[in-house]
Order: C-alpha cells, then structure tokens, then sequence
C-alpha cells in the first residue's frame, strides 16, 4: 500500500496539470466564440453589400454607372477579403498558441512532484 506522503506530491500536479489545461481550454474557447462573431458579422457585411450592388445595378440603365457599382463593389470585397485572411491567420496563430501552451509550459512544482513520484 502507498504511503499518503509519496501520493500527495502526485495528486498536487495532477490537480496543477487540470486547473492549467481548464484555464486554456476557457481561453480556446473564448477565442472560438470571438471568431465565430467575427464571422457572423462580416457574414452579414457580405449580404448587405451583395443587396446594396442589386440595388444599385437594378436602378439605373446606364451602362456606366452598372460599371461603376460592379468596380466599387470589387473593390470593397477585395479590401475586405484582405482583411479577412489577416483576421484568419492572426485567429489560427492565437488558437495555436493557446493550444500549444498547455503541452510546452509546465510549472516547477509540477516537475518537481512528477519527479519525485517517478
């Protein structure tokens, strides 16, 4: 049967190891519910900039002013797809390195007990 003072120490960085990995995952999940915000929103950018071009297409004969709206239109999806892969990489980069936090950073209490109880 284990001593209670050679369990202890294990316990203690289990416990560490779990308030640690719960911590990260609120940050993850943090991060996910921002992104996935931030999507909603340039969702319905897209939409009422796509209702804008119908409109403004729709509403004149002219060939070119359609030019013009279809040329202002390219030119908002083009800054905004910019923005967008920005967005998506900066997001990626954050979520990688939350993830990665909870395999590369470990507190010297923990070393010390998962040591000892080797």
């Amino acid at each position: 049967m284990t001593d209670r003072s050679e369990a202890r120490p294990v316990a203690d960085a289990i416990q560490s190891c779990a308030k640690r990995a719960m911590a990260m995952q609120s940050q993850f999940s943090e991060r996910l519910i921002e992104a996935n915000q931030h999507w909603f929103e340039q969702i319905q950018i897209e939409s009422n900039e796509a209702w804008e071009l119908f409109r403004r297409f729709n509403s004149t004969a002219s060939v070119a002013e359609k030019i013009a709206a279809l040329q202002d239109w390219a030119r908002g999806v083009t800054a905004r797809s910019a923005q967008d892969a920005t967005y998506a990489i900066e997001t990626a980069r954050s979520l990688g390195t939350i993830e990665l936090n909870v395999f590369g950073r470990r507190t010297a209490g923990a070393d010390e007990a998962a040591q000892k109880a080797a």
